[in-house]
């Protein structure tokens, strides 16, 4: 602790002496900082006037001039950048205009069509509209916009009024939205009903075809289903609004009529079967002409709103030329003033000048110090080559070395060092207090081996002992001997036993093996009467097709027949094709009937597969009733073999007694070899502790040169 204690102290010592060596070369070499004399002023300034000069080397100065010059430069630009600001909100503003504008005329449009989600989108682009043209026109002070210059008025005056007819047509269409919706509900029952209405048709037309199929009743049928789809076809076209609306409003209130009239006329002399499914068709119809009257009912409030969809869509172009003009202005404002354009790159140039001089002068400031710094480094670096010089013979393990503690910083180094060498001094009286240790694990060494030797002669004796006793056990093992060839004898009758159960086993596996190849062909049958199922279906497929056709002809064959009267010429090639599709129906009749046959006989020949299976199996049964009696007499020798492994059993109770003996002297021999084996291991631990140690006493002395 005290030599700790005077080291800190040394090394304080020589950092003080350090510090003032530095002062006195500073005092030396003034030069490390920036003068106005001409001797130590930088070189690249000498040359110039001394006012000049002092100038140039006042940093002060420099910095104040760079700082003020960028200030103002800050300032203009943030002007300009305001400025510009203040026209890109003009543009933003006035170009949502161009997206709301197209998005008015688009929902107009669906709104006209019903769509109710589209009344909510209107109603919040009419809104946004109207708030735009009053953020340009009044300007707004939360986000700093002023109103729009008087430049823009003449460009601005005109997308305001064109927006007021337009603003006038969205409060109509919106107005509309409970009675556009409702349309737009009906239409879409009414689509909803025409499939069923057209199925009941046809069920008409089937079941008059069977029960009364006269010409003029059946015409009459078809001209039903048609007005139907008719209906159907004006009402959507109504629906999607334009030129033609009004007509397909007047023609389907007459297809109606029509249809209902119809209806009437074929619920005379009609049959209970074919007025049920009149009945069916007058019901649903009822329900599709409500929802069409309910359309009818809207006509009105429709064309209004689809009148000023109409008007919205038309100025919706011109709406957009109009905002683009205005956008075009907007973008073409230039607010900055002519100082704004000029200053900034005045101001920059000086800003940059001052800076240029600034970092000259620091530069300049570093170069001085840089020198100064270097002589000082010199003289520190003679210093450490003179403590090298002196540590020279320490690499070679001289600790009788001492370096010269001076005032230098290498002073605290040269003093560290020496209290190095002390501790090194120190570290060869322990290797003489680890020789001494050496010596008395030795001893202890010496002191074990005698013990172990001791034990061994016991071991010795023990062992003799044990050996008595293993040779009468070795007389029982020949009494078991003998007993043990008995027992062969009657493991071979087993092994014969066994051997026939084996064949019965075997017997059995084979008639299984037979089981289970037809098994396997049970299934290759069954596949194939799955592929032919498959053909089926692929046939029943084709029918259905041809069923559809025959449908889609003879409804086009009525239709014809409706429309040319008496001729009836179109419906005789109808009624030519009817035909053939008919034939190709026959024919495929005819194939799954052959299918079918040739699966029931796939289906016989699977059940008499399966009787052979039962058959085998009856085999197998009897088979396994000769396995059984075949392990009867297995268990019959198996009885004798334990009679005579109970005699063996009895002998090795003699041999177990005996093998207790031999244990107990077993049990003195471990105790006498885990004597041994705990002395020989102690013996190890000390001689790996010798070894250690000496390897240590070698590595501390080897090398090292000590004081006489």
């Amino acid at each position: 602790m005290a030599t700790a204690k005077k080291t800190m102290s040394d090394t304080l010592a020589a950092q003080t002496t350090a510090k003032q060596s530095t002062a006195k070369l500073t005092e030396l070499n003034p030069d490390n900082t920036l003068a106005a004399d001409d001797g130590q002023a930088p070189l690249g300034y000498r040359f110039l006037p001394a006012p000049l000069r002092k100038l140039l080397t006042n940093l002060w100065l420099l910095g104040v001039g760079m700082v003020v010059s960028l200030a103002l430069l800050v300032g203009l630009l943030a002007i300009d950048a305001q400025q510009s600001a203040a026209q890109a909100l003009y543009v933003k503003y006035a170009s949502s205009m161009l997206m709301e504008s197209q998005r008015i005329a688009k929902d107009a449009r669906e709104a006209v069509l019903g769509n109710p989600r589209v009344f909510s989108t209107l109603e919040e682009s009419q809104k946004t509209f109207d708030r735009v043209l009053r953020v340009l026109d009044k300007g707004l002070s939360a986000e700093g916009i002023k109103p729009s210059p008087d430049s823009t008025r003449s460009t601005l005056k005109p997308v305001q009024d064109l927006w007021k007819t337009m603003r006038h047509n969205v409060g109509l269409i919106v107005q509309q939205q409970r009675p556009l919706s409702a349309m737009h509900d009906h239409v879409q029952v009414v689509n909803e009903l025409s499939p069923l209405v057209l199925a009941q048709s046809d069920e008409v037309v089937e079941a008059l075809a069977n029960s009364d199929p006269s010409p003029k009743r059946l015409n009459l049928a078809g001209l039903q289903r048609t007005l139907s789809q008719r209906i159907t076809k004006d009402v959507n076209v109504f629906a999607m609004g334009g030129a033609s609306a009004a007509v397909a409003a007047t023609q389907f209130g007459k297809d109606v009529k029509q249809f209902k009239d119809i209806n009437k006329r074929l619920h005379r002399r009609a049959g209970p079967g074919l007025s049920a499914k009149l009945d069916q068709v007058d019901n649903t119809f009822a329900e599709m002409e409500a929802n069409i009257s309910g359309i009818l009912d809207k006509v009105a409030e429709f064309f209004v709103a689809q009148r000023a969809a109409t008007l919205i869509t038309q100025e919706s172009g011109t709406m957009l030329k109009r905002v683009q003009d205005l956008v075009s202005v907007y973008s073409g404002l230039n607010p900055a003033m002519g100082y704004t354009k000029v200053a900034p790159v005045v101001l920059g140039f000086v800003a940059v000048t001052f800076m240029v001089l600034f970092v000259f002068a620091l530069v300049s400031e570093a170069r001085e110090r840089a020198r100064a710094s270097a002589e000082q480094h010199k003289q520190s670096q003679d210093a450490i080559l003179q403590l090298l010089d002196e540590m020279g013979n320490l690499a070679d393990g001289d600790l009788t070395i001492e370096p010269t503690v001076g005032e230098h910083i290498t002073g605290a180094i040269a003093d560290s060092i020496n209290f190095a060498v002390k501790e090194m001094r120190n570290i060869v009286g322990h290797i003489n207090t680890t020789a001494l240790s050496v010596a008395r694990e030795s001893d202890e060494t010496r002191e074990a081996t005698t013990q172990l030797s001791v034990a061994s002669k016991r071991q010795a004796q023990e062992i003799a002992v044990a050996s008595e006793d293993l040779q009468q056990m070795t007389r029982s093992m020949e009494e078991m001997s003998l007993e043990a060839k008995q027992s062969a004898v009657v493991a071979h009758g087993s092994v014969d036993v066994a051997k026939r159960g084996a064949d019965a086993v075997r017997n059995t596996i084979a008639r299984l093996d037979e089981m289970r190849g037809q098994i396997q062909e049970t299934s290759k049958r069954i596949k194939r009467l799955g592929e032919s199922s498959q053909q089926i279906g692929e046939i029943v497929g084709l029918i259905d097709d041809i069923a559809e056709q025959t449908n889609i002809l003879s409804l086009n064959a009525a239709i014809q027949a409706a429309m040319a009267g008496e001729a009836g010429r179109g419906f005789a090639v109808v009624a030519d094709e009817v035909q053939r599709l008919a034939e190709r129906s026959a024919e495929a009749t005819k194939q799954i009937t052959d299918l079918v046959k040739t699966i029931q006989a796939d289906t016989n020949e699977v059940v008499a597969s399966m009787e052979e299976a039962t058959l085998g199996v009856v085999e197998g049964v009897k088979v396994a009733d000769d396995a059984g009696q075949s392990l009867s007499e297995i268990e019959s020798v198996s009885s004798q073999l334990s009679e005579l492994i109970e005699s063996m059993a009895e002998t090795a109770h003699d041999q177990s007694k005996k093998a207790s003996a031999v244990t107990s002297a077993m049990n003195l021999i471990r105790e006498t070899t885990d004597n041994t084996s705990a002395g020989t291991q102690d013996a190890a631990d000390s001689l790996g502790q010798l070894s250690d140690l000496v390897r240590e006493l070698q590595a501390s002395v080897a090398g090292f040169k000590l004081p006489a």
